[in-house]
């Protein structure tokens, strides 16, 4: 038995619902990606339950970074759902460490900007997250689909390539959260989805607490069995 618990295309979503679906209902492009590495819904449910987010809050999002941004899924969708809302970004920055990306996302790109006639300007940035310190860009909106594990949580293929896209290889959580409050304005919002790690004895909750971030770290639910956070700065009620 399929069980399907899909967010309306209209209407206010309910973001404590447990999002689960097999098949992709908000259908956008056709991306170019590795045939050694898929993305899975993941990246589309966290783009349109971020857009739904945005239209129901009316949050300001001219400048957009997609962290850990792969070929590009989670913030080319967010800005073919945003073009509904007829607010497009001015700029949207794609931030990845496996510069072997950057062909497929060039060509997604391509066929997004000419489907949308847009004039957001979209960049790749070969890139570890690491590198973002208090220097860095700052954003209106931050969306991140991380790798889910740590090394020592499964076992690791023969491929880099695979491994970096499963786990936190380059760097760890702590730089991760870094990285956004650097990066996120005063009054900007960021979203993440990070899979529990309770199984590995984590509590990723906890652990953020300890971390002596300046950030608001809130659970808004399920995204297919992985838990979707919002992060900010300033208060949000």
């Amino acid at each position: 038995m399929k069980f399907f618990f899909i967010i309306p295309e209209f209407g206010t979503p309910n973001y404590g619902d447990f999002f689960i679906a097999s098949i992709n209902p908000f259908y956008t492009i056709q991306y170019s990606q590795p045939e050694e590495y898929r993305f899975s819904h993941d990246s589309n449910f966290l783009a349109r339950r971020v857009f739904e987010i945005i239209k129901q809050d009316q949050i300001v999002c001219e400048e957009i970074l997609d962290l850990c941004a792969g070929c590009g899924v989670v913030g080319m969708d967010l800005l073919f759902h945003l073009q509904e809302l007829k607010i497009l970004p001015q700029e949207l920055d794609f931030l990845e460490v496996q510069s072997c990306y950057q062909e497929h996302f060039e060509k997604n790109k391509k066929t997004l900007l000419k489907m949308l006639k847009s004039q957001t300007v979209l960049n790749f940035i070969s890139a570890n997250y690491s590198v973002l310190d208090e220097s860095s860009k700052k954003y209106d909106l931050i969306v991140c689909n991380p790798p889910y594990f740590r090394l020592g949580q499964g076992l690791l293929s023969s491929s880099d390539f695979k491994n970096r896209c499963r786990f936190l290889l380059d760097s760890d959580f702590p730089r991760l959260i870094k990285a956004i409050d650097f990066s996120l304005k005063e009054d900007g919002y960021a979203f993440i989805l990070l899979k529990s790690l309770a199984e590995h004895g984590i509590d990723i909750e906890t652990e953020f607490s300890q971390l002596g971030a300046s950030l608001r770290f809130k659970k808004l639910g399920l995204i297919r069995n992985t838990d979707l956070y919002q992060l900010t700065k300033s208060i949000i009620l």
